[in-house]
């Protein structure tokens, strides 16, 4: 009887344990990464950006960079004086609070080409889901961490079982 009831003690836990959304890495761009030909305003507004994702920004080395700016530069473009500035051509960014974050490319014309993106993000975390908002109107489109949280649950649920099954039998 202890043993069956240590079982589903653990069997409860292991279930606890795995109701989390995993961070998600964001490509700024999807496919057509940081470079021309993108809207950005478009792509970031299909998104929901939460405490612990991730920007990843993928450009030519030397021929775009990222700069975090504040938004009165974004809005007019100013690449003088932002608060950091990224050149790699493989930029991660973590968001690690909440409010909006403005993006821009410090080569000469670019922002003003469209190489500009603002990101508002949620004050809910990854590793507690936001309730969604009344406003919502449609589920966003499933994405690829979704898939493996969804297949973590079936995992879960299996072995469960069968732990259920042997103790029981």
């Amino acid at each position: 009887m202890a043993l069956r009831i240590a079982a589903m003690a653990a069997l409860l836990v292991l279930c606890a344990c795995n109701h989390y959304a995993e961070a998600t890495d964001y490509t700024v761009g999807d496919a057509q990464q940081w470079g021309f030909g993108a809207n950005y305003t478009t792509w970031a507004s299909s998104k929901t950006f939460l405490v612990g994702d991730t920007l990843v920004f993928i450009y030519a080395n030397g021929a775009h960079d990222v700069l975090e700016v504040q938004k009165s530069a974004y809005d007019s473009c100013a690449t003088s004086n932002p608060t950091k500035q990224y050149t790699d051509g493989n930029t991660r960014i973590s968001l690690t609070s909440s409010g909006t974050r403005y993006f821009i490319c410090g080569i000469t014309g670019h922002c003003s080409g469209g190489m500009k993106v603002a990101v508002t993000v949620s004050a809910g975390s990854s590793t507690t889901p936001a309730a969604p908002s009344p406003s919502t109107k449609t589920a966003p489109a499933p994405t690829s961490a979704g898939h493996v949280s969804q297949m973590k649950d079936v995992l879960v649920l299996l072995i469960g079982s069968l732990i259920m099954s042997v103790i029981l039998a």
